[in-house]
């Protein structure tokens, strides 16, 4: 584990229900988010917003149960973590390699779409709009001080609203939410454990 999701993990622990809420998924089976709130007598959305970040760690396992809600399940009832103490920079080098491939897999699926005004209007965004998020790519890539895990999230999602607002104007929201959901999945599929582990996936939420 990174430092960065260590401190994440020891602040989220450290909040009212974290521990009760992970006792109470003890038994191994999939629970809903409702079902744990009503078995601690606390609000769905307390015990809805721990289990989602707890998910986002890698210390549960999340499953869809329909289209509007998910089932938990405690991984393990041992929690270890191992922290790298050594290494600051490989965990950023490897996050922006997740990047890459989402916003690769974006503009191939954009290209099979047959799309070319927009295309060309996207990567005009990409490559002129945004030259902060090339620079501290280059910059990490290059000497490793292109700033924090946070900083490259905040970069990451200020791009992802810009093309989504042109993908979405060109082709509508449900086609274009389509497309970048298609796209994240080609990038999950290639960085599954990182994607979860570093909470990834936040700044790509449309």
């Amino acid at each position: 584990m990174d430092q960065q999701t260590f401190q994440r993990a020891i602040v989220l622990l450290s909040g009212e229900h974290s521990l009760s809420i992970l006792r109470s998924l003890r038994d191994a089976n999939w629970h809903l988010s409702s079902e744990v709130a009503r078995s601690l007598d606390i609000h769905i959305t307390t015990a809805s917003k721990f289990l989602q970040r707890f998910a986002e760690l890698g210390l549960v396992e999340r499953r869809e149960h329909d289209s509007r809600t998910f089932e938990y399940r405690l991984r393990s009832p041992h929690l270890r973590f191992d922290v790298d103490l050594m290494d600051d920079t490989a965990p950023l080098r490897e996050v922006i390699d997740f990047y890459v491939a989402y916003f690769h897999a974006l503009f191939e699926r954009i290209r099979h779409f047959g799309a070319p005004a927009i295309q060309t209007e996207m990567e005009h965004r990409l490559t002129t709009d945004h030259q902060e998020l090339r620079k501290a790519v280059f910059e990490q890539m290059v000497d490793g001080t292109g700033g924090s895990l946070d900083y490259l999230r905040e970069l990451v999602a200020e791009v992802h609203r810009d093309l989504w607002s042109v993908c979405a104007e060109g082709l509508g929201a449900d086609t274009a939410k389509g497309v970048f959901q298609a796209a994240l999945r080609d990038a999950m599929g290639v960085y599954p454990d990182l994607a979860i582990r570093c909470g990834l996936t936040r700044p790509l939420e449309s």
